[in-house]
């Protein structure tokens, strides 16, 4: 059943939702002065105190061995702000399994419940269940019993060595595993309509890909399907996409999701609406791997009461760093 993958917060008007993206803490890494960029940030987005919720979107680690794992997760739970992580492509190259950290994020977030703990994290990988993944849940925000928002945190999975080789993709039983989610969310809440729910994840689908070539070719300018909301457009970089559209933007969109947001390519921050569906790329988070010195921080996604989506991307760079 569905419910099993579900965690409940409050609902509250403008839920403002602060993404982290593309941190690849690494063992070789000045630790000292990533995570102090990264307070920089954090620090911005809660400068009124009204910071609901993190989310890591990915790249959390790369090289990293347990002590760096577990001195990111104290740190996120330093803030007193509910936060949670999906994986990307690098988190499994580590001296760590991917089993391990979602271990390590399960007991965090089963000991927040139990009051066990002075943990934040809300996260819940069911083991050797039937769906892809490591990271596949929902987070309702509750209002009167009822949902009136979903955050649906999935895993994008890593690298894809069959058909082609190359980025993985979401898979046909996560799938499955969304549109059976959204059908028990309506049930609970007794309706006739889908709940409206965002989804996190690192890889972009496809759709990234559509919505960028067909608005450029419109000149920058709006279409029918596609809509500029913000950001640097073009971007930086193309779109990295699997090889493979699986389908789960229409799955997704025909039940009940208004916005997709991933990391992965480090010097985009654009967001696009397509087909009705938010496409957002967040700011990438530390000066790893690659990246452009203007385009460094967080983005924060506020949700209004009527479901629209306000995005404002914070800009921070190492100079200010001590």
């Amino acid at each position: 059943t569905s419910d099993k993958y579900m965690l409940d917060m409050d609902w509250k008007d403008n839920f403002k939702i602060l993404q982290l993206s593309d941190i690849h803490l690494a063992n070789k890494d000045n630790q000292d002065d990533q995570f102090a960029f990264l307070d920089i940030v954090i620090s911005d987005a809660n400068k009124n105190n009204d910071l609901d919720m993190i989310i890591l979107t990915g790249d959390l680690f790369t090289f990293a061995d347990r002590a760096t794992a577990i001195r990111l997760l104290d740190f996120l739970d330093s803030y007193n702000v509910p936060w949670t992580v999906t994986f990307g492509n690098h988190d499994e190259q580590c001296y760590f399994s991917v089993d391990w950290l979602t271990g390590q994020l399960n007991s965090r977030s089963k000991g927040r419940y139990l009051g066990k703990n002075n943990s934040h994290c809300y996260f819940k990988d069911i083991q050797d269940d039937k769906v892809f993944g490591n990271a596949n849940f929902a987070i309702n925000l509750m209002e009167n019993d009822k949902v009136h928002t979903q955050i649906v945190i999935m895993d994008s999975n890593r690298y894809n060595f069959g058909e082609y080789t190359g980025y993985d993709y979401i898979k046909q039983d996560q799938i499955k595993w969304f549109t059976d989610l959204a059908d028990a969310t309506k049930e609970m809440n007794g309706g006739s309509d889908y709940v409206t729910s965002y989804a996190f994840f690192h890889i972009p689908v496809p759709e990234f890909d559509v919505a960028r070539s067909e608005y450029e070719a419109n000149g920058n300018k709006d279409t029918a399907d596609t809509k500029f909301i913000s950001g640097t457009f073009p971007g930086g970089e193309g779109v990295s996409c699997p090889d493979v559209n699986s389908g789960f933007f229409e799955a997704a969109r025909s039940h009940g999701l208004k916005g997709m947001f991933v990391g992965h390519d480090h010097v985009n921050d654009w967001a696009l609406e397509y087909k009705g569906v938010i496409l957002s790329y967040g700011v990438t988070s530390t000066d790893r791997i690659y990246y452009d010195h203007s385009m460094l921080g967080g983005t924060t996604i506020t949700i209004k009461n009527d479901n629209s989506v306000e995005i404002d991307r914070i800009f921070h760079t190492y100079s200010e760093v001590e």
